[in-house]
């Protein structure tokens, strides 16, 4: 039961009391009439600007038992303001003339974790305010009473907002949530915490120390939150003033459920601890104190996805060199701002950063080494400029929260001694999980650490990608000189026989080598009956379908379906087993991507529909089921569009007169053009939630399947619209449609990885009963009856170290050693020790088409288990053996190149651009454009030469500008940095011209293969005056390693040998930025190897295989990926 559930069950008791009073009648001014009469206060409207109302919209005056409010706004708005101030007379009585804390009535509960809420949770007067939002919305329209009412009759939310004097995006948002949430569950009469009293020796030893510096470490089920809270309960006991104590965590809700356990016990002093992350803090800090660091009072955070787009927009000043990539400029941004992130993490500044390039590139005795170090440079110099642009702007980013906190303190020792004063009791959580820079303004805010208390555990450092610091629980002694350590000896979470394999695990890991000695932990629970099991299956279906058994079996023992959990080591291996699961009927409650869910696809589809000029949102808006628009009508109106040059949603009316359109597909076009008329200029959260709720019958389905799966749908349709509606609080933009805004800022989130922090459940979600799919770290804190660790083989837990782009300078990272192995052993510990009464652990011998071995971290605990990792198979396979299809005829038509390339990356795209025939360029798209004008210039350019008139670079520059004002990028936002690179391109041709002995030309040649024709044009064909020619493929990007092992150059041999046999011929490769050239040699292997890769393309082709190819990195940059239904049954 979530603190939020809680509140709407005292706003539905309220209402029911009041409801009475007034005598049934629900209106909201009935309503308030009676709260007036119940708790004899008055409601008197004040003109805008009152000095009674504060500043703010209304106000509750206990002295006059008045409630001020102005009367200036709209008669429904103000209405729900009263209600807000009557929410904080029920809610908070304890506080008498609260300070104002202005909040925008529409705020949700649970803010998505993007910008400031990402960063911090709530302050006291905030939670304060979103309570009594919550209440009074609440109490107004009562989510359980608004279901019944819009099922029984069907009821469109302006009515109920007419009957009932309320605002309508009020009313909408509570028809969110009460048809696409669950309901508010019954209260919690479970027992709660135990208190203080009922601690074990090493707890209490803990809890009562009188004085620190005290490090406490806390292996995992030893009781680690109780005791920290303990802690807090033991200084108030002893009349510490709450206002003096600071506990950090390391995430919001780690804070909250603190608070929370607190607020149990002692609610008056719960909300008066300042309880928060330390990037809150640092942002706390500097709200109050960055005056003296030349700050305003209003500080902007940015949150990673707009340091990025920050970046992005200062692309063409940066020049970026080895990090430059012409196809995608953004390529390695997200890479560097992780650089930067990391920089100040370890408090480098830019100079320093610098100054560490430098020292490389003086030591480098290689080219490699040599490079490296320019890398390094390349990202000082990136890093420079972004943070100039930074404090230019007045912006900050995640990493100066601490940064900046630690230089305030540091160079403001009356700051620092001020904060000393007012917080002597500091309490760490997740200490293993601190960076660098968070442990210095540990140390900055402690002092000596007399009242510094904190807690940890190396084995559970699974965070190091962010940052974390575990040296800094291996420092603890040296930065706080007379510190003690302890640690808590008993397990309360799990049965004897899976606490003996994490704790035989323990003592053996990397961390426990290079920290302290390991105790091992007692057993506090004596029951049996706990089960680890070793399982091997012959494949990926065999292992879905064994857990699927053993799942079901738990549950039948006893073991509910929401006590079960499916633990993966990424988001990628979670997906493909929870899909396997699901098909095998298995409840499972996981979001996944949000964004790549069919049916918020359909939500972003429709977006689309109503604001791109293309319509192409209509191939999927037309499959929903209330429309059933065929396709060749679909095709119809695009060509229709298209000759008549009209821009959807308005080209949907073209189809009502048309003879080409069916008479099935007209309908269906004429009833979608009425659910979107008049939304053209709406914004996303308007739009979506008018057509669900008002216009369309979409929801229809959904709501009448109560299935897990289905409720899920419902849930992640919630989702969707609170991620539209929190978007409204965005940059305004006249130039850019709101809708067309969203989208881009989605895809942005899914280039940049950022789409992530959507796939963690919100606390109302969780009474679902169904099994949890979880990521091992976002597992951490967490605990489960049964846990299921599966796809334990070698590459795939551990993961493969994978190669940084943008590695941290050497000498900037103390201690410099290679930790991913202890990282991931680390994740192997927490995943074990999750579970309370059943481990199962399992494995696949193969994977797709490739043997897998046993995971190196089973092997270290194969002596503990009950099988062997590399056993025999347990879990026999389910799949029955595949028939080989039969070759389809050759195609009689050659296949341009482009397009079987388009094949290889995604059947999928290749069906929409070549069988629907959409557009393939993207309307944000530049790099085509710039290729195709630079490749012009060049072709101008040897003919130039050939006829005798070879053009010098003024030559060449001034005719790039004719070209570039007939076919160049535009207005796209790429547009200044892709001119630059143009000229640079064509100046350095014309100063070593193509064809520079011969005549140049561009023959079109055909490679056959056995299913058929490929046909494509090489760029360039220089003629020598022997007869001999040199075949050159031009590439505008850096020289790349991997360039010489693409598939097409095996299509340039083949086809030069097959043009004029007696002809020798060459094959190249031209960078035309950097004048260098490499030759293509391969031999016949290679080459009759890639040759079949588009034979094999051709074979898909014909066989009508247009399956999507998921791509994390290509996916997002796709024209169609709104529409892609990538992931569902097609």
């Amino acid at each position: 039961m979530s603190h939020w559930d809680d509140i709407r069950r005292q706003a539905r008791r309220w209402r029911t009391t009041v409801l009475r009073e007034a005598g049934g009648d629900p209106s909201s001014e009935s309503l308030l009439a009676a709260a007036d009469q119940l708790t004899s206060y008055e409601r008197i409207g004040l003109p805008a600007g009152d000095p009674l109302l504060d500043g703010a919209e209304a106000t509750l005056d206990h002295e006059m038992e008045r409630v001020w409010f102005n009367r200036d706004v709209e008669p429904e708005l103000a209405r729900f303001y009263q209600t807000h101030e009557y929410a904080h007379l029920w809610l908070h009585p304890e506080l008498r003339n609260p300070p104002e804390f202005n909040l925008d009535p529409e705020a949700i509960e649970e803010p998505l974790p993007f910008g400031v809420s990402r960063v911090e949770g709530y302050g006291p007067e905030e939670l304060r305010e979103r309570e009594a939002n919550v209440f009074a919305r609440e109490f107004l329209l009562p989510t359980d009473f608004l279901r019944e009412w819009y099922e029984a009759d069907r009821v469109s939310p302006i009515d109920i907002a007419e009957k009932l004097g309320l605002p309508k995006t009020m009313v909408l948002q509570q028809m969110a949530r009460a048809l696409l949430t669950p309901d508010v569950p019954a209260a919690d009469t479970s027992l709660g915490e135990q208190n203080v009293h009922q601690l074990d020796p090493s707890q209490k030893e803990a809890v009562h120390s009188p004085r620190g510096p005290l490090l406490l470490e806390a292996g995992p089920g030893t009781g680690k939150t109780h005791t920290l809270v303990s802690r807090i309960m033991f200084l108030l006991e002893r009349d510490v003033s709450p206002t003096t104590i600071l506990a950090l965590t390391f995430s919001n809700r780690a804070a909250e459920e603190m608070r929370s356990r607190v607020a149990k016990a002692r609610p008056e002093d719960a909300s008066r601890i300042w309880m928060g992350t330390f990037h809150a803090f640092g942002l706390e800090l500097l709200r109050k104190f960055g005056n003296h660091l030349g700050l305003p009072p209003r500080l902007s955070v940015l949150d990673p996805s707009d340091s990025i787009a920050l970046l992005e927009s200062m692309l063409p000043e940066l020049e970026l060199d080895h990090y430059q990539d012409l196809h995608d400029p953004a390529r390695y941004l997200r890479d560097i701002m992780s650089a930067i992130s990391r920089a100040k993490d370890e408090l480098v500044s830019p100079g320093e950063y610098a100054a560490f390039g430098d020292r490389m590139l003086q030591l480098a005795s290689s080219s490699e080494e040599k490079e490296a170090a320019e890398r390094v440079l390349e990202v000082a110099r990136v890093y420079r400029l972004y943070q100039e642009a930074l404090e230019r702007d007045h912006l900050l980013d995640f990493g100066d929260l601490i940064y900046k906190a630690v230089a305030l303190l540091g160079t403001h020792t009356d700051v620092r001694n001020t904060l000393r004063r007012a917080y002597p009791h500091v309490l760490v959580d997740e200490y293993q999980d601190v960076n660098y820079a968070s442990g210095f303004l540990l140390k900055e805010l402690a002092g000596a650490g007399a009242g510094l208390w904190v807690v940890g555990d190396t084995r559970q450092a699974i965070y190091r990608f962010r940052g974390a610091a575990p040296s800094n629980m291996r420092r603890f002694e040296h930065d706080f000189p007379g510190a003690k350590l302890m640690s808590l000896n008993y397990n309360y979470r799990s049965q004897p026989a899976i606490l003996d394999v994490f704790a035989g695990l323990a003592p053996d890991m990397r961390a426990s080598r290079l920290g302290s000695s390991f105790i091992r932990w007692e057993p506090k629970r004596s029951d049996t009956g706990g089960r680890v099991l070793m399982e091997v299956a012959a494949d990926l279906a065999a292992e879905a379908d064994g857990m699927a058994r053993e799942i079901e079996r738990q549950r039948n023992s006893g073991i509910p379906y929401s006590q079960q959990a499916v633990l993966c080591r990424s988001h990628t291996r979670l997906g493909r087993i929870g899909a396997a699961l699901q098909d095998l009927g298995v409840p499972i409650l996981y979001l996944g991507n949000l964004f790549e869910r069919p049916e918020v696809r359909d939500m972003l589809s429709l977006l689309s529909l109503a604001c791109e000029p293309d319509g192409r949102g209509l191939v999927r808006v037309a499959r929903f089921p209330e429309y059933k628009i065929p396709l060749q009508d679909v095709l119809e109106l695009f060509k229709l569009a298209r000759d008549r040059n009209v821009a959807f949603p308005a080209a949907l009316d073209l189809a009502a007169p048309a003879a080409s359109i069916s008479a099935r597909g007209k309908k269906g076009i004429a009833l979608l053009s009425r659910h979107l008329s008049g939304m053209r200029h709406v914004k996303p959260w308007t739009l979506l939630t008018g057509y669900l709720f008002q216009r369309s019958r979409y929801l229809d389905a959904y709501l009448s399947n109560q299935s897990v799966a289905g409720r899920q749908r419902l849930l992640a349709l919630y989702q969707i619209l609170q991620f539209a509606h929190e978007q409204k609080a965005g940059v305004p933009s006249e130039s850019i449609d709101s809708k067309l805004r969203l989208l881009r800022t989605i895809r942005r989130l899914e280039i940049y990885g950022d789409e992530k922090q959507l796939r963690q459940l919100p606390t109302w979600a969780e009474g679902i009963d169904a099994v949890r799919l979880l990521t091992v770290h976002a597992s951490k804190g967490l605990e489960f009856q049964a846990i299921y660790l599966p796809m334990l083989g070698r590459g795939i837990f551990p993961v493969r170290r994978q190669p940084r782009p943008c590695p941290p300078p050497e000498g900037m990272i103390v201690p410099n050693y290679d930790d991913h192995e202890e990282e991931e052993e680390c994740l192997f510990f927490v995943g074990l020790s999750r579970a309370k009464d059943v481990l199962c652990l399992s494995r696949a011998v193969r994977y797709g088409t490739q043997n897998s071995n046993a995971s190196d971290l089973l092997n270290t605990i194969g002596g503990l288990l009950p099988g062997a990792p590399s056993g025999p198979v347990t879990w026999p396979s389910m799949t029955p053996a595949s028939v080989v299809a039969a070759d389809p005829a050759p195609a009689n038509e050659p296949f341009a190149v482009e397009d079987l390339e388009i094949y290889l990356r995604c059947p999928r795209q290749y069906f929409y651009e070549s069988v629907l025939g959409l557009s393939r360029r993207r309307e944000d798209s530049g790099y085509v454009a710039f290729h195709r004008c630079v490749y012009r210039v060049l072709r101008w350019m040897a003919e130039e030469r050939a006829s005798g008139n070879p053009a010098d670079e003024a030559d060449a520059v001034a005719y790039l500008g004719k070209v570039w004002e007939e076919q160049g990028p535009g207005e796209h936002p790429y547009r200044e940095l892709y001119r630059t690179s143009a000229v640079t391109l064509v100046e350095r041709a014309a100063r070593q011209p193509l064809a520079s002995q011969g005549s140049a030309t561009r023959p079109t040649w055909e490679v056959s293969v056995p299913l058929g024709r490929i046909r494509f044009t090489p760029d360039h064909v220089e003629v020598r005056s022997d007869g001999s020619e040199i075949v050159e493929r031009l590439r505008t990007g850096r020289p790349t390693k991997s360039e010489a092992g693409k598939d097409i150059y095996a299509l340039y041999v083949a086809a030069a040998e097959a043009a004029e046999p007696r002809v020798q011929r060459s094959i190249q490769v031209r960078y035309l930025s950097a004048d260098q050239v490499d030759p293509i040699d391969l031999k016949p292997g290679p080459i009759n190897t890639r040759l079949n890769h588009y034979n094999e393309a051709i074979r898909g082709i014909l066989n009508q295989d247009f399956l999507p190819r998921p791509s994390d990195r290509i996916c997002p940059r796709c024209p169609h990926y709104f529409i892609c239904s990538v992931g569902e049954d097609t």
